[in-house]
This record gives C-alpha cells, sequence and structure tokens, in this order.
C-alpha cells in the first residue's frame, strides 16, 4: 500500500482505537451507560499478553515489539497491573506489534487457517464474512462480545481501506489491528450490572466474571467454553460456577497459571537484571540462570500440583529436578545427556528445601558476593508477607568501608548491627539470612569465607536454628507461613480491596486451608468459587 495511503488508513486506526478507548471508559456504549459501569482495569502483563495471543491465533505467531515495562506494586505485577497505564510510546509499541500479528494471521500464506469463507469487497459493510470473522476474534480479543458500535467502526475500518485503493484483506487486517490496539483487549476492563434479585445492588457480569477467574488460574484469557458459560449466565449460578473452577482445575493449562503466580511471587521477572562478576561465577551463564529458574517452577509444580502436598513441606523438601547444566553449580552427578532427573539431598549435605535452590540464593545476592540482608528481606517480604522499611534517608554508607576489613559476611553485619540507625532492619533480615551464607552468590557450597569457617547459626522471630535446613523447618513450622501463601495467593487472583470484603475473607480461606491441610488445589478452589471474590462496589474510590 503506498505511503499515503498507509498514512490515512493509520489515522483512521487510531480514531477507532480512541473511540474503544472512550468506551471502555463508560462514555460511549450506550448499552454500557445503560446497563454496565466500569468498575477496575488491569493492564494485562507481558506473560498474558503474549499467553492470550497464542490461545487466540496459536503458538505460531511471532509477536514484535516492545512492552510498556510491567509495574510491581505491593511485591506482585498482578497487583501493579491495576495500576499501570500505557505512555504514547508505548502504545506506538502496541500499535506495531497489532499490525504485525494481523499481517501474520490475514497475510496470504496463514489466512485460509482463520478466514474459512471469502470476503465480499463488494458489500464491506454488511458482508457476514467478514462480519463473522471480526465478530468471533472480536470477541475473544475483548473477552466479551462486540457491541453493534464496535463492530461497525470495524466493518468502516474495511470499508475506507477499500475505498483508497487497498483489497478486502488488507481492510481486514487493520480492522483485526484496531482490536488488538485497542483498550478493551491491552486491559481486562471489569464492568457490573444490576442485580436482578437484590434490587439497588450490582454484580459483576459473567464475562468479568469469566475473566478474572481465567487470569486468576490460567493466566490467559477464557477459552471458548468458559465466555459460553458467561453467556448463558451459569457464572451467576453457583453450580454452575463450581462446573466452571472444577474444569479449569482439571485442565493441564493450569500448570501455565501457577508457574505465573509463583514466577511472580518470587520475582522472576528481575532475573535479567542479575549481573555477577564473570570472574568469581563464571558458572553462571544465561542458560544456566534460565535452568535455575525451571528447576524451582518444577519443583512447585511437582510437590504442589502433581503430589497435592502439604504447601509448607516445600521449605524441607529434600528432591529437586536436575539437569546437566545445574549438575556444576550443584556439584553433584548428573547422568541424564539431556532432560531433568529427580536428585535427592542425603541427610549430611547442607541443602534442604526451597530456599536451597540456586534460583532464590543467587537472585538475592550481590555482583560478587552473596548478601544475608538481601535473603533475610525477601524471606520476610515474600513468605511472611511483613514489610521491613528501607534504609533512612540520612543513613552514612560510608560505614561499609570500615566494615570491608572484617573476615566474614557475620563480623560485618555484626556492625552493623551496632549502628543505631541499621540496628533496627538489620535485626530482622540478618539473622535469617546468614543461616544461608554456605553459599554464594550464585548458589554454589562453600563452607569458608576468606578462608575463615562460616558460622550459619541463627533465628526467625525467637527461635534459634543452624543452616538452609533449620531456616526450613523454622519456616515450614512458622504460622505466617500459611497465612502468608493465602494473602498472596488471593492479591495476585485480583481479590476485592474493600477491608470489610477482604478481612473476613481472608479469615475463611485461612480455616478453610489449614482443613485442606495446606493443599494448593483447595485453596485456589476455595477463592475461585467464594460469592465474596466476586464482590464489587461501584462506589469505591477507583471506579470509573
Amino acid at each position: 500500500m503506498p505511503e499515503a495511503r498507509y498514512r490515512r488508513v493509520v489515522l483512521l486506526l487510531c480514531l477507532v482505537v480512541w473511540a474503544a478507548g472512550a468506551h471502555a471508559s463508560g462514555q460511549v456504549s450506550q448499552q454500557a451507560q445503560e446497563t454496565d459501569a466500569v468498575v477496575a482495569m488491569y493492564r494485562l502483563t507481558q506473560t498474558q499478553y503474549r499467553q492470550s495471543i497464542a490461545d487466540i491465533f496459536g503458538d505460531g505467531v511471532r509477536i514484535y515489539g516492545r512492552f510498556e515495562p510491567d509495574y510491581r506494586r505491593d511485591h506482585l505485577l498482578a497487583t501493579g497491573s491495576a495500576w499501570a497505564s500505557v505512555s504514547p510510546s508505548g502504545f506506538e509499541q502496541y500499535e506495531r506489534m497489532a499490525r504485525g500479528i494481523a499481517e501474520q494471521v490475514l497475510g496470504a500464506e496463514q489466512r485460509a487457517r482463520f478466514l474459512a469463507c471469502e470476503p465480499d469487497a463488494a458489500n464491506a459493510r454488511t458482508d457476514t464474512c467478514i462480519q463473522g470473522f471480526l465478530a468471533g476474534y472480536g470477541e475473544k480479543l475483548f473477552r466479551r462480545p462486540l457491541t453493534a458500535d464496535e463492530l461497525a467502526s470495524r466493518l468502516e475500518v474495511v470499508a475506507q481501506v477499500l475505498e483508497i485503493g487497498g483489497d478486502v484483506h488488507e481492510g481486514i487486517q487493520y480492522a483485526l489491528a484496531s482490536l488488538l490496539a485497542s483498550p478493551e483487549f491491552l486491559f481486562r476492563i471489569e464492568a457490573v450490572e444490576p442485580e436482578p434479585q437484590r434490587p439497588g445492588e450490582t454484580r459483576l457480569t459473567g464475562y468479568s466474571k469469566a475473566a478474572r477467574l481465567s487470569f486468576f488460574l490460567w493466566n490467559t484469557t477464557p477459552d471458548t467454553q468458559l465466555l459460553a458459560a458467561a453467556e448463558r449466565g451459569e457464572l451467576h449460578d453457583p453450580a454452575g460456577m463450581r462446573r466452571q473452577v472444577k474444569r479449569l482445575l482439571a485442565s493441564p493449562r493450569l500448570e501455565t497459571g501457577m508457574r505465573s503466580l509463583f514466577a511472580d511471587m518470587l520475582r522472576f521477572d528481575t532475573f535479567p537484571e542479575v549481573s555477577k562478576d564473570a570472574a568469581l561465577y563464571p558458572v553462571l551463564t544465561s542458560e544456566v540462570a534460565q535452568a535455575m529458574q525451571e528447576q524451582t517452577l518444577q519443583t512447585l509444580m511437582q510437590h504442589l500440583l502433581v503430589e497435592n502436598a502439604d504447601y509448607r513441606e516445600l521449605f524441607t523438601r529434600e528432591s529437586m529436578p536436575m539437569d546437566r547444566r545445574l549438575g556444576m553449580v550443584y556439584a553433584v552427578p548428573v547422568t541424564a545427556p539431556e532432560g531433568w532427573d529427580s536428585y535427592r539431598f542425603n541427610e549430611a549435605s547442607a541443602r534442604g528445601g526451597l530456599l536451597s535452590q540456586a534460583s532464590l540464593l543467587s537472585l538475592h545476592a550481590h555482583a560478587g558476593s552473596s548478601s544475608p540482608t538481601l535473603r533475610g528481606l525477601f524471606v520476610r517480604e515474600t513468605f511472611l508477607c511483613q514489610t521491613v522499611p528501607p534504609p533512612p534517608a540520612d543513613v552514612d554508607f560510608t560505614l561499609e568501608e570500615g566494615f570491608a576489613v572484617e573476615a566474614t559476611a557475620r563480623e560485618r553485619l555484626t556492625r552493623h548491627r551496632s549502628e543505631p540507625v541499621c540496628a533496627g532492619c538489620h535485626h530482622l533480615m540478618d539473622p535469617i539470612g546468614l543461616t544461608l551464607e554456605q553459599f554464594d552468590g550464585v548458589g554454589m557450597y562453600r563452607t569458608r569465607e576468606n578462608g575463615h569457617l562460616i558460622d550459619v547459626s541463627g533465628e526467625l522471630d525467637g527461635r534459634q536454628f543452624s543452616g538452609a535446613k533449620g531456616l526450613g523447618q523454622a519456616l515450614s513450622e512458622h504460622p505466617r507461613v500459611p497465612e502468608c501463601l493465602v494473602n498472596t495467593v488471593y492479591r495476585y487472583a485480583g481479590g476485592p480491596q474493600d477491608d470489610t470484603v477482604q478481612g473476613p475473607l481472608l479469615q475463611t480461606l485461612n480455616a478453610q486451608f489449614a482443613d485442606s491441610g495446606y493443599r494448593l488445589r483447595d485453596l485456589l478452589r476455595q477463592i475461585a468459587t467464594s460469592d465474596d471474590f466476586y464482590s464489587v462496589s461501584v462506589s469505591d474510590d477507583w471506579a470509573i
């Protein structure tokens, strides 16, 4: 298409997207104004965007462009998505990705897979083939049926392309791109409707419930069956909701969703930012870093989904998946030339439990050394849901220079805790992290630092212990650990933050989690089938 013609189409595309954005804020659609009210918007994370595209169009469709950075709030990207926006440069990237996807879907090589009929160029505004394609994929992308206005505006795009000399397939490409670049796709927009059984009250629409459920359990867009259940109103019926939750929990796609949950919880998105001194840690290549993350995620999936075991036992688990890339890190024999095998550490080993895995040890360390403080902070925040205050603004970091002569991290940190300005926070973090000091900055085992034996004694909330195994045992018996997981999973799922709903619901979930033997599958089911999980209030301060 000539450049001038392309510019006209892009201008029209931008106008269509702008109109869709106005609809998202409740300003365009008459139907939305009369029956629905938008109460929350969550920008898709990069993982959610990629997975949604793969589920809708297939794994073969490639995505070209740079994503708007995800935003972490209260330690979770999922929570931050409710606060994330799209910058002008970010929109340009989303628009570029949209055009690239549309060109692949409707290009000559792939077109027959997605467009099963021959469009009528002479009647573009009324052609049932074009309407069926845009309505079908529009529903998948918007996670609800298109309104009449939304469909008409896309048909107008096709007609405009034809009028300036393009062919009908180019027109459908631009119409599809406008769906992909719309806020209705880029944001998960939740809306409410009147509650028919209780006049004056509202409830999430069936489609909003379907999206909340699907992104919670699968971290992707609702599938055809879930959208159909929303259309039939089944998700407003407790029995219907239970059927769908049971189906989603039984699906292999649950593993994809839970991998996303724990990758978010453990902050694996920050792995690309990890920088290590190559002279000190030559073993840590990009492939090894990927294997570290995969090892931890496989451990979690095996323990929590396959074995359906007690969550607390993760911290004392003696076996973990192992492959050849990690053999040197753990200094263990790996006989399989490729793939993963289960490796069990013996009783004499210093390793034991999730916190002795290299992914977490390397992620929470410095470029050239371990860091008891960072590791202790990670344990407090991630597994105990405790907030450790940041260093005061007037802290004197030149104190570090005087500590550098100390032989071991324990000696250096003992000096830290003797300084009043540092003592409060370091007393919370260091006694935990020091028990992991037998693992260096990439998680390799050692017994000495600067020629001195490493002391791995430690303490957690008044309990004394030694080493990684002792820490794991202390965490497995700590009452806040399962409560923290309930809180984290609930926040990840996007449950209501209203204290009048959240407080009692979390109490109930904690009791049910304990009764289930601390099984993750039961916790997921308990959250997903709770009426309170889908409750909303259009009077909330964040309502649109």
